[in-house]
């Protein structure tokens, strides 16, 4: 029986799987050797690991996590698994690839060639409050209203702050869908991610043919340039598709690869 357990990175095709040395999370004091475990025509990439040890999202776990999965995403097509999973075994592993082969094949095949590539724009303003409500004549006339109170009520600023959030969606909204319109001729795919900082106006994600990606980012400057200067893009990858897996694996979850579990 296996004395250890597995750290998954992702699952690619069998046929030129990587042995991609000892470059994986550290196991035993050093880094572990990340190789395949293949099952007939795919494969699993993992390195040893201790089976009931927590993966913490440290940067001594995650830097190893992303390079193995960006050195695969470089020269093959891969399926890349969230960070932390751990197989108990070595069978639990083949098992899922045994049981699952077809639709990890599949899902190869619809990924295969693409790269993710993704476009994160956001305000360049001093104050997004004040840039906000002064493009939205009701919204300015209540701010005015309160803060001309020496003593404005709870309600009025209640108010406010909701009529505030609402246009800073709405506005959000609005600029995604100009910037996905403009880019949909380019890309196979996308996905919407929320923003994670209010001056945020777009988190997202294009799945690319690999070939066209300096096309995707030459069209990215011809939209930013196009944009007034108070919209700053900052466009990022290639990496491997996280963003895009749609894949279901029977392993005691009903969500799919992403969130197998031991």
């Amino acid at each position: 029986m296996d004395s250890h357990g597995l750290y998954v990175y992702g699952l690619v095709r069998a046929a030129g799987a990587p042995e991609l040395g000892e470059v994986g999370l550290d196991y035993r004091g050093r880094p572990a050797r990340v190789h395949p475990v293949a099952v007939g025509e795919v494969a699993a990439v993992v390195s040893a690991y201790e089976r009931d040890r927590r993966v913490l999202p440290l940067r001594r776990n995650l830097e190893p996590h992303h390079r193995v999965i960006h050195e695969l995403a470089n020269s093959s097509t891969v399926i890349p698994m969230t960070f932390g999973h751990v197989a108990r075994s070595q069978r639990e592993v083949t098992s899922v690839l045994r049981r699952n082969a077809g639709g990890i094949q599949a899902e190869l095949d619809r990924l295969e060639g693409k790269i993710e590539m993704g476009l994160k724009i956001h305000w360049d303003v001093p104050n997004i409050f004040k840039h906000i409500v002064e493009g939205d004549a009701g919204l300015a006339e209540l701010r005015d209203r309160v803060f001309r109170e020496r003593a404005p009520g709870q309600a009025e600023k209640i108010e406010l702050g909701r009529r505030f959030e609402e246009r800073l969606r709405s506005e959000r909204a609005s600029l995604a869908e100009r910037a996905l319109q403009a880019l949909e001729a380019e890309v196979a795919e996308t996905r919407t991610n929320a923003p994670t900082t209010e001056e945020g106006v777009a988190d997202l994600a294009f799945l690319v043919d690999r070939q066209l990606q300096k096309r995707f980012e030459e069209r990215v400057g011809e939209i930013a340039s196009s944009w007034p200067a108070q919209y700053v893009f900052r466009c990022t990858g290639p990496r491997a598709p996280f963003n895009f897996v749609d894949l279901q694996l029977a392993a005691g979850t009903s969500r799919g690869s992403r969130e197998w579990s031991s």
